[in-house]
């Protein structure tokens, strides 16, 4: 429960800091976009106030013209922010802001930035810088109409205009100081976010390491703990093991003894009482006999089983191709048959327990020898290797395998054959599984009904000395 509350907690405390840096970010970009428009509108006005100097000792009206181009940014900044200020209709902030020669990228980061913080210190001194040039521009934009009036009634005397230069003169001064006030104000306010975005991913990132250190040390103690209950698993299991090692001795001795004495007796009553018993109870002390003769075949059967499962293996260097003489040996009266043949490849050399694998190649042609179909066997063993397996193939041109039935003839006695066809105790198959995976690796089989059936099984190259 407290690792799930830790994790919780970093979960948490990360998606904090992302918000946190989002927004900051955010925050932080807005703000340097007002300084940015800042310069448009210090720009507009400046142009303005020259133009406006200019059509006073020129009466060009092509400088009026400029003067009226030039006095619009700013005042298409002002417009936008009383719609803003005044929770207008967004297209119209945006149309005005455009006119003040805002990119359409940034109206968006602006608009918020002014929305939510407008009541936050740094912007409503801002707004307040900002709000104040609101009459120096009207009264500019004033003078350049009362300008362009007096001269066209020529009433412009060089006294006039000497007033009015001084006048534009003051007015740009005004704006100049708020112009500066205000980059200050957002500038402070640029420096102030940016400390506050260290300072927040500092604690931040410390408290994220604090917590992920806690949990590493819970991972470390729930890990020792489950490494000394894996220890204590690994003692029961060895205890188990032996048991079992000592049940096998029960099962081949023990068990074995009172099916002979069974298998003794009822023989003996067969041939004391033959002449004297009918028919009927003859056939049931010989289905008594058959039942434990199979009884301790199949313990005998069992206990190669648990001795493939149970016994500690030593790895060694064999070479497989003297593994086949050995197992060949066992064969030689089948294979001595017309037509019948064993045919091996260029075995290679691999790290193997040499008895296990005899016995893994002796199942395995035993079982192509006893399900062959009404030709002579022919089986051929191959080999190939890929980077961490040598892939072994035993292929044979028997009754073949239903591919319903390919998982389950790997399963300890499952037969897919009585005894009246074929005897056996369902054991093998499983043995050959067991070797296999004692072996670092896996058995599987491609077959065809009436054709034939080729085993695969996989060999590890990595293997450790002993297991």
């Amino acid at each position: 429960m407290q690792k799930k509350l830790l994790l919780l907690f970093i979960l948490v405390a990360s998606i904090l800091l992302i918000l946190t840096n989002f927004y900051t970010i955010k925050v932080f970009y807005a703000v340097k976009k007002y300084i940015s428009a800042e310069s448009q509108y210090s720009k507009g006005q400046k142009d303005a106030a020259i133009f406006l100097v200019i059509y006073l000792q020129t009466e060009n009206p092509v400088h009026m013209q400029a003067f009226k181009e030039a006095i619009i940014i700013p005042i298409g900044d002002n417009l936008a922010r009383h719609n803003l200020t005044s929770n207008g209709k967004q297209e119209v902030t945006v149309k005005w802001f455009l006119i003040g020669k805002n990119d359409i990228a940034d109206l968006e980061d602006m608009q918020w930035l002014f929305k939510t913080f407008h009541s936050i210190s740094f912007m409503q001194k801002a707004i307040a810088i900002w709000a104040d040039g609101d009459p120096l521009i009207n009264k500019l934009d004033a003078l350049g109409q009362h300008i362009y009036n007096l001269q066209k009634e020529g009433k412009l005397t060089t006294a006039i205009k000497l007033q009015y230069i001084e006048d534009i003169s003051l007015i740009t001064t005004q704006l100049s100081k708020n112009e500066s006030a205000f980059s200050h104000v957002l500038d402070k306010a640029a420096r102030d976010i940016k400390v506050f975005l260290q300072w927040a991913n500092i604690l931040f990132i410390l408290f994220i390491l604090l917590l992920a250190s806690v949990f590493a040390f819970r991972m470390m103690d729930s890990l020792s703990a489950s490494e000394k209950a894996l220890k204590a698993t690994i003692i029961e299991l060895n205890d188990a093991n032996k048991e079992l090692e000592h049940f096998s001795y029960i099962a081949s001795h023990d068990l074995k003894e009172p099916l002979r004495m069974v298998t003794s007796f009822l023989s003996l009553l067969h041939k004391k009482y033959d002449d004297k018993l009918d028919e009927t109870a003859q056939s049931y002390i010989n289905f008594s006999i058959d039942g434990a003769r199979r009884m301790k075949k199949l313990i005998d059967e069992l206990l190669k089983y648990s001795k493939t499962s149970v016994n500690k293996l030593v790895y060694e260097n064999v070479d497989l191709n003297e593994v086949m003489k050995e197992v060949k040996i066992n064969f030689q009266d089948v294979f001595g048959e017309p037509g019948s043949g064993l045919f091996i490849e260029i075995l290679p050399k691999i790290k193997a327990n040499r008895m296990q694998m005899v016995q893994l190649f002796q199942n395995l042609i035993g079982n192509a020898i006893k399900y062959r179909s009404g030709a002579a066997p022919e089986i051929r063993i191959n080999a190939t290797t890929n980077k961490t397996h040598c892939i072994l193939s035993v292929k044979d041109n028997g009754q073949g395998i239903d591919p319903d039935f390919f998982n389950k003839i790997f399963v300890i006695f499952k037969r897919l054959h009585t005894d009246a066809t074929h005897s056996g105790s369902g054991i093998g198959l499983a043995i050959c599984k067991k070797i296999v995976e004692r072996h670092g690796g896996k058995i599987w089989l491609e077959s065809e009904p009436g054709v034939g059936s080729t085993f695969f099984f996989s060999i590890a190259k990595q293997l450790p000395l002993s297991t």
